[in-house]
């Protein structure tokens, strides 16, 4: 019984990286280097396999608001047209709060935050189903949030393109 049991550990640990190994092989680099240049140009900065815009230096948004002024609604269309132009279609909007206030609540607000980015960048060309919106609320500061100027650069939306997608 006791080998009987090894054997069919061993077997399932030799299934599971197998499917692992299968997982990583049907991911491919998906970039060209047109693309990596425009996404340079718009000030991404590449994280593992994502490229990440941090738009709190441009959209910063006021504690508990969720709204976007005319030159972030501009830069925004700017954006998503700089992005379809060199074929990217696939994005990721996250939406981050501060850490004053309710979690839950917080978890909302980024919601909302993450939502109006994306709607932008629909309404400018994108496929409303290759834009993902994620909210993360307070979990992922920039700053310890410990000042007033520290919060309002933790209220921002980050656009993120993955360099890697499935074949």
């Amino acid at each position: 019984m006791n080998f009987l049991l090894r054997r069919t550990l061993s077997s399932t640990v030799l299934l599971l990286a197998a499917a692992i190994l299968t997982a990583c092989q049907t991911m491919q680099a998906t970039l060209t280097p047109e693309q990596i240049a425009v996404l340079k140009r718009e000030g991404f900065v590449q994280h593992d396999t994502d490229w990440e815009l941090n738009l709190s230096g441009k959209f910063l948004f006021e504690t508990d608001q969720d709204d976007l002024g005319s030159d972030s609604i501009a830069a925004l269309q700017k954006l998503a047209r700089a992005l379809l132009d060199v074929g990217i279609e696939r994005v990721r909007v996250d939406g981050h709060t501060d850490s004053i206030g309710d979690k839950a609540y917080n978890m909302t607000l980024s919601e909302r935050r993450a939502r109006n980015v994306a709607e932008v960048l629909i309404s400018s060309g994108m496929q409303r189903d290759l834009v993902q919106i994620r909210a993360l609320g307070d979990t992922q500061p920039l700053t310890s949030g410990k000042t007033r100027a520290e919060r309002r650069e933790n209220r921002r939306v980050v656009v993120v393109v993955s360099s890697l997608a499935p074949k």
